[in-house]
């Protein structure tokens, strides 16, 4: 399961498994190589000052990403993680100007820099996960998930009463499979579950709209890859054909065929969505569709960017010539057994 730390310190471990963080360091040890030549000693060209700076800190970069790879799991558990993670990062960098490069003569202005840096960091590392800290990231995560549209639930019930003399079985099943989403999300402990069950859940819903539009209307093709056990937000699949059936499906005026893909590649999650859609002649209304859809999903982009940070991306693409909008989401895979 993802883990989100309570940090109360000024300094914390950068997690080098997330790729957010390497990207940010590596951003920061690329900034540092462009700088540092210009307030260095000037006698030398400036792309010859730059080479001299890659030289050290390229390497050390690469020792300690490597390394943290491997050790942050164990260094952001550890109370004391943060002086352990500073020593092996100062003897990486000894190890760097002593043995790789052969740079002593540099190593007190190296070793400067590079705590400054390495303080700089751990510093910014703190600072992010205290604004992901349990209480505040619960509260955010929550109040996200509680955006699913009450039109669902008004079309719903009123489905049900219709059904409820000419189809009692129909009107009894809706409202299990209505009960059931509803108890899903009024869940409390937890923000994350399975794909298993976000489909089965997506399936009761589904099942809802082909009661109250028709089982012709609303058709999906389930094509369901990925291992059921994989850890996804909670409600997160649900919303995403909601938003499919209200801005695909009764947009149009032929069966609305749904796609959901789901796919394992790696240590990565995929999941797809299509919905058809008419484009407008009249391009404003396209891109009012466009926007209408992108509102929807902005929570669901702002729950995956809480939880997995920049592991987690979601795309939308509307395929004018076709007719078919499709939203991609791709995340680390996590086992939640």
């Amino acid at each position: 399961m993802g883990i989100i730390r309570q940090i109360n310190a000024w300094f914390a471990v950068p997690d080098m498994r997330n790729l957010g963080t390497a990207v940010r360091i590596l951003l920061f040890a690329a900034a540092a190589v462009c700088l540092l030549p210009l307030v260095s000693e000037r006698d030398a060209p400036y792309w010859s000052r730059l080479l001299a700076e890659a030289k050290w800190i390229v390497p050390v970069v690469v020792l300690n990403g490597v390394s943290g790879y491997f050790t942050d799991r164990f260094l952001v558990r550890h109370p004391q993680g943060v002086a352990i993670n500073t020593v092996s990062c100062l003897v990486q960098l000894f190890i760097t100007d002593f043995v790789v490069i052969g740079a002593r003569e540099e190593f007190p202005r190296h070793l400067l820099l590079y705590t400054l840096g390495l303080l700089f960091l751990m510093y910014v590392e703190a600072n992010r996960l205290r604004a992901l800290s349990p209480a505040v990231s619960e509260a955010r995560l929550t109040a996200l998930t509680a955006r699913i549209r009450p039109h669902f639930l008004f079309n719903s019930l009123n489905a049900a009463i219709s059904l409820i003399r000419l189809r009692p079985y129909d009107a009894e099943t809706l409202l299990e499979n209505l009960a059931n989403l509803f108890r899903a999300q009024l869940r409390e402990g937890t923000q994350y579950s399975t794909l298993g069950q976000e489909i089965e859940w997506a399936q009761e819903y589904i099942a809802i709209e082909q009661i109250r539009m028709g089982h012709n209307r609303v058709q999906v093709d389930w094509l369901h890859e990925a291992p059921d056990d994989a850890e996804t937000p909670q409600l997160m699949l649900q919303p995403l054909l909601e938003n499919a059936v209200f801005h695909g499906v009764e947009t149009t005026h032929r069966p609305g065929n749904i796609v959901v893909k789901t796919a394992l590649q790696g240590h990565w999650l995929y999941i797809r969505i299509e919905n058809p859609f008419t484009p407008h002649e009249n391009m404003e209304n396209t891109q009012k569709v466009h926007r209408s859809n992108s509102m929807a999903l902005k929570n669901l982009k702002e729950r995956l960017e809480i939880m997995y940070d920049k592991d987690a991306t979601l795309d939308l693409s509307a395929l004018d010539d076709i007719g078919i909008y499709r939203v991609d989401i791709r995340m680390p895979y996590r086992s939640k057994e």
